[in-house]
């Protein structure tokens, strides 16, 4: 019997929060920015857009919008991110979206650009470089900063560079259990 080729990255990807002191070179941020835009994208309207951060002084005042943990609040930071050669800024563009769906936009393009995102993880650890994708920020302090304008939402920070330490992926749930067979409840796998 043959065995099923596993997709190795979608395997090996881990969130990583320790990176070395070490660039990402363009060319490589480049492949990853180019596989996010892969993704697919209702209409093909495309809406994400995506902000480089590798200034030392915007990678500090960035990491002051994260907030640890759902009910913090913004009491605490997760000062790890601006540790991290490169942030990119995930972000959508409503513009282009609404202008062919209206108001359902505003479910597609997130969930167009969530797939962009996924796309650029999973390119980041096909190369070599460790990622996480950050959903802990304070939107309107975001915004402000990065100077956005109200049609644009940011939708985490992806901290991205060479992993410093080797992290194990975390338990996933057994899709047995999470997959139902023509109605809800009833088992599709063994």
């Amino acid at each position: 019997m043959n065995q099923l080729k596993r997709i190795q990255a979608i395997y090996k990807r881990v969130s990583c929060r320790a990176f070395q002191d070490k660039q990402v070179p363009q060319h490589i941020l480049k492949e990853i920015i180019t596989a996010g835009t892969r993704a697919p994208a209702s209409g093909n309207m495309q809406p994400w857009e995506f902000l480089i951060i590798d200034d030392l002084d915007m990678k500090d005042k960035l990491c002051s919008c994260t907030f640890s943990g759902f009910y913090s609040k913004g009491a605490k930071n997760q000062s790890w991110v601006k540790k991290a050669p490169i942030i990119i800024v995930p972000c959508v563009n409503y513009k282009r979206t609404v202008a062919r769906y209206g108001d359902l936009a505003y479910k597609w393009a997130v969930i167009d650009t969530a797939s962009a995102v996924q796309n650029m993880l999973l390119a980041a650890t096909e190369l070599g470089i460790g990622s996480c994708w950050v959903g802990g920020i304070i939107e309107d302090k975001v915004r402000k900063l990065l100077q956005l304008p109200s049609y644009v939402e940011p939708l985490g920070l992806i901290p991205m560079g060479y992993p410093a330490e080797k992290t194990e992926q975390k338990h996933k749930i057994d899709p047995k259990w999470l997959t139902h067979h023509n109605i809800y409840n009833a088992p599709y796998f063994d």
